[in-house]
């Protein structure tokens, strides 16, 4: 059971078997939500790559799913000690990874219950902050959540598929 949650709201850990669910909820989130800070080049090389669940993050046990009343997922999103980059990074910091709303979901504050989620998680593993990599879109979004913007980055996809993002960082309590 979560240890954040509301009467309609639950975050729970992910498993294998929902990587088909998260990645149809990242298409549609990817696809409609970030059509409004980048163009259609970028988008139609960095979705193929973006959309996709990952199956190392499922099996993490700190990576969340947000399910609808009908059990569908409309929201993912955890956090690892490693980078995105696979890095480790600095003692007590962790990383923000994969994270997507369903736009239909937009508003009802899954993607805060599940960042909640995330640093509960987080802290309980004695991280003491997160970085995050950032779309333009989703930037007031964690800037809301108390992320500091801390410089502008090019994301790496694959050679010749640079995206650009925000690093940020919060500072757990």
């Amino acid at each position: 059971m979560s240890r954040y949650h509301t009467p309609a709201i639950i975050a729970e850990p992910a498993c294998p078997s929902d990587a088909a669910s998260i990645s149809a909820m990242m298409q549609r989130s990817y696809g409609q939500l970030l059509a409004k800070d980048y163009t259609d080049d970028v988008l139609e090389c960095a979705l193929p790559m973006m959309t996709k669940a990952q199956p190392d993050l499922l099996a993490t046990g700190t990576y969340f799913v947000v399910r609808n009343a009908k059990r569908e997922v409309v929201g993912a999103g955890g956090w690892t000690d490693l980078s995105p980059t696979r890095g480790l990074g600095a003692f007590g910091e962790g990383h923000v990874r994969h994270v997507a709303v369903d736009p239909s979901a937009l508003g009802q504050g899954v993607g805060r219950a599940l960042m909640e989620e995330v640093f509960l998680s987080a802290q309980s593993f004695g991280i003491s902050s997160l970085r995050c990599n950032s779309t333009l879109t989703a930037e007031p979004f964690y800037a809301a959540l108390g992320f500091e913007r801390l410089h502008e980055i090019d994301v790496t996809f694959a050679p010749d598929v640079h995206f650009p993002a925000v690093e940020m960082r919060k500072v757990l309590n």
